[in-house]
């Protein structure tokens, strides 16, 4: 199999060797006698990596370690932080591996898109090679919307660590990358909140062409697209523009899940929000729509934090002045 979309024979080669010394570092360690198997996920896991103009990769490589029905010892992290240092300096990439008890544990979160995506093309570089075998896929329709409003979440705050930076030339590429996957995370939320989400970044950018009310963003998320495959240096998109699809997004999803919201206007009117609409999304919009008369970053604490992360998100990313020392306090714990 390929690793980046655009199979440039450098970086499919420097991540054969990785994953071929990767492998080897488990089957030489006694400690990985507790692994049942590792799985390499994320984008070069679907074949869907980037590459630079100089044939290097530009992404995350992010493991997945299986256990077989223990925590992982200290033994073994040591191991993990040993290879994530030599293969992230080897690739100057980050090499990221997440510990699971076993196949039942991953099994529990299967409605997210992280492992729905995980099961639909995982490839396993060391251990059981069935280790999904049997473990019911579900289809990409079935992801619920919460998935959606998690990706909105995240990729908003991406906005907003883009902002703090934007002015220091050296963090052009993080400004860059966070704008542009701020993009994919608008489109792909739409997607989700439709039950329309696609395995691969081409069949979703060709299903959100379908989607006529947000045709304003289409070329930012095939921009966004290209840039992952194909991550060269240039300007950043522009911030302010990618704020306003972030907000466009969040009443486009809005509209679909509870049926009633019309406007940007109506999104933060309490009265329009559906009385049908789950119970958690009419705490997220109210929460919205008071943010400027919050009193406390614990109350109500019937809400989950999330819910709080994304109402000081929207006082932050509308407000420059604000301070955003409470969200990224609250963003470190709980994200």
């Amino acid at each position: 199999m390929s690793f980046s979309k655009k199979q440039d024979p450098r970086v499919e080669k420097l991540i054969s060797e990785a994953l071929a010394g990767i492998a080897a570092a488990f089957a030489a360690s006694p400690e990985s006698s507790a692994v049942r198997a590792v799985v390499l996920g994320g984008g070069y896991g679907r074949g869907e990596g980037g590459a630079t103009p100089d044939g290097m990769p530009y992404n995350d490589l992010d493991f997945f370690v299986v256990m077989k029905g223990a925590r992982a010892t200290a033994g073994l992290r040591k191991l993990l932080d040993s290879i994530s240092a030599e293969w992230g300096s080897k690739l100057a990439i980050d090499v990221d591996f997440y510990c699971v008890d076993s196949v039942r544990a991953l099994c529990k979160d299967a409605s997210t898109l992280m492992i729905q995506e995980l099961f639909a093309g995982g490839n396993v570089i060391f251990g059981d090679r069935d280790v999904f075998d049997g473990v019911p896929v579900r289809p990409f329709s079935e992801i619920p919307w919460t998935e959606g409003a998690r990706l909105l979440l995240n990729r908003g705050a991406g906005l907003l660590f883009a902002r703090q930076r934007r002015d220091d030339p050296a963090q052009a590429d993080f400004v860059r990358r966070n704008i542009h996957k701020a993009a994919l995370g608008c489109g792909d939320a739409i997607l989700v909140v439709h039950h329309d989400y696609r395995r691969t970044g081409t069949e979703r950018l060709e299903a959100l062409r379908k989607y006529h009310e947000a045709s304003w963003l289409v070329p930012a998320y095939q921009a966004a697209l290209e840039f992952k495959y194909n991550p060269a240096p240039g300007p950043a998109p522009d911030w302010d523009h990618m704020l306003d699809c972030w907000l466009r997004t969040v009443t486009l999803a809005a509209v679909e899940i509870t049926g009633k919201i019309a406007s940007a206007d109506a999104l933060f009117s309490a009265d329009e929000i559906a009385d049908s609409a789950p119970r958690s999304l009419k705490s997220l919009l109210l929460s919205l729509h008071s943010a400027h008369q919050w009193s406390g970053l614990l109350s109500p604490l019937a809400v989950h934090p999330r819910v709080k992360l994304l109402r000081l998100l929207a006082e932050c990313l509308l407000d420059p002045s604000r301070p955003d020392g409470a969200f990224m306090k609250l963003w470190a714990r709980y994200n």
